[in-house]
């Protein structure tokens, strides 16, 4: 979940402290709580580190008036360890010469931090990363050199690790490796070499990277790379790739307006994320899509936003295709799988693609019964992509704000257009049906589109249910997980206390709580569940629920009932409702924004959250 950006370069006059504060900004919306630069210079190490934001730290000029020539920045979100300066990253020796910052978890640092304090080191952090330098200085004082005692001391590592070294001494070269979280290199030959935890950190400053895979450690030199196998230590050729993002996408600019919050622009982005997901790749979508077909069992697995997506996409491929999906959270699937069945397949779904509890998931599917995986998720090369049979790449995007927006209408969009091919492949539905579905998918950028030039009236409603201290999201059927998505984005960003629920399951219990003026949001497309919907409406408007509803623009039952509406500008056809589901989601999201910018709240790095969830 951290942010780790450094550089080592020829050129003697970049501020190389300020280019690395800025990189770390870059990565904010990761979430962290302190922040630190090491810098070598003139064989020393510089260190500076404190708890709170970088704006805070370094208001004063503690970072930026540093100097060195190469070095590493950390921003650390506390796992092992107070959010306090001294756990905060990097870390170093005993010695002072070697400075490691570090994104995972080490398992057994227990076991080597007592060794290492019996044979005499002294830790100055609640850290399992402190372990990282001081078994390197170990090494080093063996005789190794630098690549050889980070090798040594990884090996000596279980669990998870992206991790960047520098050293006093070796005024050259840093070192970065990888197993199980995210590190990526950028590059500008010949000149300069970037490592980051992701690729937005150095997005600015070149589009050409490696990006590095598990067990892999690489030394950087200034413009110069090479990449070894952490294993058999010998040397791994590899190509970069070109990221094909602008570098305004890191940037809250598009199309020449500059927006308050990323969130906001990146809302304003979506039309242009589901086009471009519709036509994504058909080798892709058909091998996705023939996976799930020769399939006896399959499962979708995610968390969070990915799960609420994951909710909608088998409800349209258990619709559209006949085949039973079951959908378990991912910090789940060991627990409720303790075996798994002959031919299955499981569909993971993440944003980061580095979510920890979804690739523990698909590796304990994959090594130990031989599942089949495919995987959806935003970024090409990360750690599930490697587990992974067959996968598909969203268009969303660089995606800064914590709270995913653009990868939730892209995944459901990616999944729906997944159980429109598997249709097509089996031949058991009119095409000339499935062409009007498919055209009204299509459409769905258009919606949004609408939805956007109005968006005045959701930031009406906004300011009437922003400051709510409870809130109920109810919905039937597909609707669900546009409840469950709306619920979630209100609770991130506004902190406003909002619960979802299946509309049907709300007089269960819930109903207790609802009295005069309680709200209640009900999403109510006109699908098969409309008519019990209804039903559901008047048990809340019954007992004094404040109503708002999220309807098609031609309804008048359920706005009779309502309060208030949100209007989803779909036309009045099967295939329109049927393809509603990210249009009926998306102004729930709008709310949430414009909920939060009402509050006063930052809706891109909301309290507590972070991006990437690397820790189980």
């Amino acid at each position: 979940m951290c942010g780790i950006f450094g550089l080592i370069t020829k050129r003697n006059d970049i501020p190389v402290a300020t280019i690395i504060r800025e990189g770390l900004q870059r990565l904010e919306y990761r979430g962290y709580d302190s922040a630190g630069i090491a810098l070598v210079n003139n064989g020393k190490i510089e260190l500076r580190k404190e708890a709170g934001r970088i704006d805070d730290i370094n208001k004063n000029g503690l970072f930026d008036s540093m100097q060195g020539t190469f070095g590493v920045g950390h921003t650390r979100w506390a796992t092992h360890g107070a959010p306090v300066a001294k756990n905060s990253h990097p870390h170093m020796d005993g010695n002072g010469k070697v400075a490691v910052v570090h994104n995972g978890i080490i398992e057994n640092f227990q076991q080597l931090r007592k060794e290492l304090s019996d044979r005499g080191h002294v830790f100055t952090s609640d850290t399992d990363s402190e372990v990282f330098p001081h078994l390197i200085s170990e090494f080093l004082d063996q005789g190794k050199d630098l690549k050889e005692a980070v090798m040594e001391t990884i090996k000596r590592c279980e669990g998870a690790y992206g991790i960047v070294v520098c050293h006093a001494d070796t005024p050259d070269y840093m070192i970065v490796a990888r197993k199980e979280s995210p590190l990526t290199i950028g590059i500008t030959p010949g000149e300069t070499t970037y490592c980051a935890s992701d690729i937005p950190a150095f997005l600015p400053l070149t589009k050409t990277a490696y990006i590095l895979e598990d067990d892999e450690i690489a030394v950087l030199y200034a413009g110069e790379v090479e990449i070894f196998d952490v294993l058999t230590g010998k040397k791994r050729e590899r190509s970069p790739t070109e990221v094909p993002w602008s570098i305004d996408a890191a940037a809250k600019v598009m199309n020449g307006r500059e927006y308050k919050w990323f969130m906001h622009k990146e809302l304003h982005e979506v039309p242009r994320t589901l086009k471009e997901q519709v036509n994504a790749p058909l080798e892709d979508i058909d091998a996705f899509a023939r996976a799930i077909m020769e399939a006896d069992h399959v499962y979708i697995t995610a968390a969070g936003t990915s799960y609420y997506a994951s909710l909608a996409g088998k409800f349209q491929i258990n619709k559209f295709c006949g085949t039973f999906i079951e959908a378990i959270l991912c910090s789940e699937f060991i627990d409720q799988l303790p075996t798994l069945p002959h031919k299955t397949c499981v569909i993971a779904v993440s944003q980061s693609g580095e979510t920890a509890d979804t690739i523990e998931a698909i590796r304990y599917a994959k090594e130990k019964y031989g599942a089949t995986i495919c995987s959806l998720v935003n970024v090409v090369g990360s750690s599930i992509t490697r587990y992974s049979d067959h996968i598909i790449i969203t268009t969303a995007g660089p995606e800064v704000a914590v709270a995913s927006q653009k990868t939730y209408c892209a995944q459901v969009t990616a999944l729906t257009v997944v159980a429109l091919r598997i249709a097509e492949l089996r031949c058991d539905m009119d095409m000339k049906e499935i062409a009007k579905y498919k055209e009204a998918l299509q459409k769905t950028a258009d919606i949004i589109e609408s939805i956007l030039n109005n968006e005045d009236k959701i930031q009406e409603i906004a300011r009437i249910f922003a400051k709510e201290q409870n809130i109920f999201f109810l919905g039937r059927g597909l609707s669900l997980s546009a409840a469950c998505e709306g619920a979630l984005k209100i609770k991130e960003i506004s902190y406003n206390h909002a619960e979802a629920y299946s509309a049907g399951e709300a007089k269960h219990g819930p109903i207790a709580l609802v009295e005069y003026g309680f709200s209640v949001v009900f999403v109510g497309p006109p699908d098969e569940t409309y008519d019990r919907l209804i039903g559901n409406v008047m048990e809340m408007k019954s007992r004094g629920g404040k109503i708002l509803a999220v309807v098609a623009d031609f309804d008048t039952k359920i706005t009779e009932l309502a309060d208030y509406t949100l209007r989803v500008p779909i036309e009045n056809s099967k295939y329109a409702i049927a393809m509603s589901a990210v249009p009926f989601a998306f102004p729930l999201q709008l709310m949430a924004y414009f909920a939060a910018d009402y509050n006063e709240f930052d809706p891109d790095k909301p309290r507590n959250l972070a991006k990437s969830v690397t820790v189980k």
